[in-house]
């Protein structure tokens, strides 16, 4: 292997590396948020699995990373989806459940 494709795949690893940390940000922020603002916005007190659905979209990231998404695959959407996952679990576990 030459050093320049060394560099390149090194560069690319370092990208995909900070893509899966941008998505896990997200997920993070998002569970924290969603467990405070049941528990002390609304007052509901849920089960700790509810708590964690805004991980589930970070983890399914992560086990899709070998398949060809095309253009959806970006860590954007990722993020994108993520905070929807967490809306849709504070309105059902808020204001349904």
């Amino acid at each position: 292997m030459s050093e320049e494709s060394t560099d390149s795949t090194l560069a690319d690893e370092t990208l995909a590396a900070t893509d899966d940390l941008r998505v896990a940000a997200v997920a993070a922020v998002c569970t924290v948020a969603l467990t405070l603002g049941l528990q002390y916005g609304l007052g509901r007190e849920i089960a700790a699995l509810p708590r964690l659905l805004p991980l589930g979209p970070y983890f399914l990231s992560l086990f899709t990373s070998r398949l060809d998404l095309g253009g959806l695959d970006t860590p954007r959407n990722w993020s994108l989806l993520t905070v929807a996952v967490t809306l849709a679990a504070f309105g059902y576990f808020g204001f349904v459940a």
